[in-house]
């Protein structure tokens, strides 16, 4: 089976969680035989090979820096002002003849079984990529791992219901709909997003084995809460940083970038460091004794958290999204987005835990966190895409 994969960047290039999963799926794919060839944006016209998986990056100019200004791992400018982004919706949304030439000459080029879009395509023509595919009878499917084609974020949404209204017209290219959670799903699927054969979620997952924590390793943690991610006012940061007040002798530790950063470098009140590597970032996470998603926004899943929970720490976070799903709708461990009362009495009970109630606990929830394997991941997708051609 040969899948062709469209995003707008690849990995090294991250912009968030989603980039980890696209290339989970996409090596564990190539592990079980599959061809994936993976078309995305770079800063230069390239080709290469990443763990068996083809990756062909296309220089566009604008397009290429606005994405690539988004990742974590680049301090670019992002050229792309707001009149433009709207005029650029124009190719998601409608027709256009030189777009679909360009994506059909693509597709008959590779000759997939399957062809898949991983993200919004935001910009880049996602109507007529996927029409492309439907007329060459090529399945197509896609994966929302982000509501692009629920809000537009860069209008404060006005234009949401028409945005959600074109999308939902042009799902009728779509075989199948995935995405990374039944909360996400369901918001597509009530807007009349939604493939014309199935609609799957399919859980993110990550590539690390769950760390035992056994009561000796629980004593040698730090007094100390971690947040990693975007440091924004969506993400529920002050949340946060009102809910550590009072709790004597824990540090709080925030590790990312974003528009709050300068503001809470001059608070004070919490640590804070830049973007890191992941496996750099794992480390300041089995010091800690809780990883926290305050986040006030819909989280499409939250594979923090599970990086936190098979880190062998215990992952605290709201009840926006598919955090729930994610905490097994868990009592302890999630409290009502804004609530820093709420949040600050699940942070402390977690830091009056003995080393064996630790122990026992970060055991639970290793165990529930099972579903989010890698295998069962690639099991999925491969299911995923072979039904689309049965």
């Amino acid at each position: 089976m040969k899948i062709l994969v469209f995003a707008e960047v690849y990995y090294p290039n991250v912009m968030g969680g989603g980039e980890f999963s696209t290339k989970q799926m996409a090596e564990g794919l190539c592990k079980r035989g599959h061809e994936v060839v993976v078309y995305c944006l770079g800063s230069k016209e390239s080709e290469e090979e990443i763990k068996g998986v083809r990756v062909k990056r296309r220089y566009i100019k604008g397009a290429s820096e606005h994405f690539l200004s988004l990742c974590k791992n680049n301090l670019i400018p992002d050229p792309f002002t707001r009149f433009s982004k709207i005029v650029r919706k124009w190719g998601d949304l409608y027709p256009d003849r030189k777009s679909y030439e360009e994506y059909r000459k693509i597709i008959m080029r590779e000759r997939p079984d399957a062809v898949h879009t991983v993200s919004p395509m935001s910009y880049l023509g996602r109507f007529n990529l996927w029409k492309a595919a439907y007329d060459l009878k090529i399945p197509v499917s896609h994966v929302c791992r982000a509501p692009a084609l629920l809000e537009l974020d860069f209008l404060k949404g006005r234009l949401d219901g028409y945005n959600r209204r074109r999308n939902a017209a042009a799902s009728s290219f779509l075989a199948a709909l995935a995405a990374p959670s039944r909360y996400m799903l369901k918001a597509h699927n009530i807007a009349g997003i939604r493939g014309r054969s199935f609609n799957e979620i399919i859980y993110n997952a990550v590539d690390m084995k769950p760390v035992p924590v056994t009561e000796d390793l629980a004593s040698q943690k730090d007094n100390m809460v971690l947040y990693a991610g975007e440091l924004s006012e969506k993400k529920g940061i002050r949340t946060l940083i009102e809910a550590m007040e009072g709790l004597e002798g824990v540090r709080l530790l925030l590790i990312g970038r974003g528009d709050l950063e300068a503001e809470l470098k001059r608070d004070g009140r919490a640590e804070l460091i830049g973007w890191m590597e992941r496996e750099e970032l794992f480390g300041y996470m089995k010091k800690a004794k809780a990883v926290i998603l305050p986040s006030k926004w819909n989280e499409p899943f939250g594979r923090i958290l599970i990086e936190a929970i098979c880190s062998g720490t215990i992952a605290i976070g709201s009840d926006k999204g598919g955090i729930p799903e994610v905490l097994d709708h868990s009592e302890d461990h999630i409290f009502k987005s804004g609530d820093a009362d709420a949040l600050r009495r699940l942070i402390k009970r977690v830091m009056s835990l003995s080393s064996s109630e630790y122990a026992e606990e970060i055991g639970r929830q290793q165990h529930m966190a099972s579903v989010f394997s890698d295998d069962i991941y690639t099991d999925n997708w491969e299911r995923f895409f072979l039904q689309q051609m049965s």
